[in-house]
């Protein structure tokens, strides 16, 4: 059994470090590697390996370059059966990699997971122990002479009882708390017509990982934020529904739905798109990446992993205090005057109108749809496709917009490229006549 002092020590140790919570306890010497591969088969559904007990036929590394063994976090462990056995940290994360192995080896691909730290320190002996010649590797607790073995693990009645999912239902240590959901929802009430939500502001934190979520539930709770949490990206588009969150605190890498496309999502819908969002992520690194995520996804902060808490309760402050009094809508009235100006054929002014409302709300598919056709009508084909391109990535099913990109695109001889816009139109018409009529268009243009 492990307490939970110790998993709440190994979660801030791992918060702190580039490492995780399953890596902490072992390296702490609170839990053995094949109780943490259990747990950790059970989290994820697949068989756990413990490591230290296995032997490595090294032949199956030549399936897998060291360098994509040590960057994407696979390791080979046999071909038994004719199908490559991988072990990785994570099965959502090497999904993609996972894929092009299957793809690059024509094996089908059976998958365990296991605990970071070992996984790091035999990827670099396995292949250490391959250069030199060996034929087999073996873990420090398996036999000297084992023969090639899967030590797999899978859940229990022996499996440690306190698992990850337990740390998120523990119960918080005394202090100064908020509840999320049953109690610090707060009351509206009606100020000058408008609906004002009395009580602690409200934050939605949205990652996968259990010690993650509840720490930084915990952090914000004791600062007096009401807090609510969502393990993946569709859970946390319902919970924005649901229950209104004044800030989302988005992992980057989620399952289910990945992190950028729910930011996304959040700021192509008008009922959302003024939602402060602040991205956390330890795999999208550095600047250029933050200022995509701030440019192309609207996140107003862009924190990586590991950080900080004291510096991450100081980030979700100050985005909320810049971003609080924010007034909704501010484009729509220049989409508008832009629209009226189009149709009375004044092009110029329209775009001063349309550009006008873009600066206003970068993420209001009208405004750059409008644009689009503006610049089309101006003659300047380029940066009209830009323009209608983002339009139509923030509002798929725009069909105005793609149908005025398949004719720019078609102009310019990209045909495959006007061909792709009337098949992305034909998939949105929600009506059998203009389903037909887009039917034609791209039948006549294949």
């Amino acid at each position: 059994m492990v307490s939970l002092a110790a998993v709440e020590e190994a979660a801030l140790a791992a918060l702190s470090s580039d490492s995780r919570i399953c890596s902490k306890l072992l390296e702490s010497g609170a839990c053995e590697e094949g109780d943490l591969a259990a747990a950790l088969a059970e989290r994820h559904g697949i068989p756990g390996v413990d490591l230290s007990c296995s032997a490595v036929d090294l032949a199956a590394l030549e399936y897998v370059p060291q360098p994509v063994a040590e960057a994407d976090l696979i390791l080979p462990l046999s071909t038994e059966g004719g199908r490559l056995h991988l072990a990785v940290a994570s099965p959502e994360l090497a999904e993609r990699v996972v894929s092009e192995v299957r793809f690059v080896t024509g094996l089908d691909i059976s998958l365990y997971v296991v605990v970071l730290t070992s996984l790091r320190s035999a990827i670099a002996a396995c292949y250490q122990a391959r250069a030199q010649g060996a034929a087999v590797w073996r873990g420090k607790a398996a036999p000297h002479d084992a023969p090639p073995t899967i030590a797999a693990r899978t859940p229990s009645e022996n499996v440690i009882e306190l698992t990850l999912d337990d740390l998120v239902e523990e119960a918080a240590a005394p202090g100064p708390r908020v509840s999320g959901i049953a109690g610090g929802q707060g009351q509206e009430e009606v100020v000058h017509a408008v609906a004002v939500r009395a009580g602690p502001r409200r934050v939605l934190v949205v990652d996968d990982e259990p010690a993650i979520r509840l720490l930084v539930q915990r952090a914000l709770e004791y600062r007096g934020f009401a807090v609510d949490t969502a393990a993946d990206g569709l859970e946390a588009l319902e919970k924005v529904r649901q229950w209104g969150p004044d800030l989302v605190l988005l992992d980057a890498m989620l399952p289910k739905l990945h992190g950028f496309e729910v930011a996304r999502r959040l700021r192509s819908d008008a009922a959302t798109r003024a939602l402060p969002i602040v991205i956390m992520t330890a795999v999208y690194r550095g600047w250029r990446f933050a200022q995509d995520a701030r440019e192309s996804y609207g996140a107003q902060d862009y924190i990586e992993k590991p950080f900080r808490v004291d510096d991450l309760l100081r980030r979700v402050e100050a985005v909320l205090e810049t971003t609080g009094a924010r007034p909704p809508g501010a484009a729509a009235p220049l989409v508008a005057s832009g629209r009226a100006a189009l149709a009375a054929g004044q092009v110029e002014e329209a775009i001063a109108a349309f550009e006008e409302a873009v600066r206003a709300d970068a993420f209001s598919a009208d405004a750059l749809h409008g644009l689009g056709e503006a610049l089309r009508q101006r003659g300047e084909a380029f940066r009209a496709m830009s323009a209608l391109e983002r339009a139509v990535e923030l509002r798929p099913e725009l069909i105005p917009a793609l149908s005025v990109l398949a004719g720019l695109y078609l102009e310019k001889g990209f045909r495959a490229k006007a061909a792709e816009m009337l098949e992305r139109a034909v998939h949105a018409a929600r009506d059998p006549e203009t389903r037909e009529r887009l039917r034609g268009e791209l039948m006549r243009l294949l």
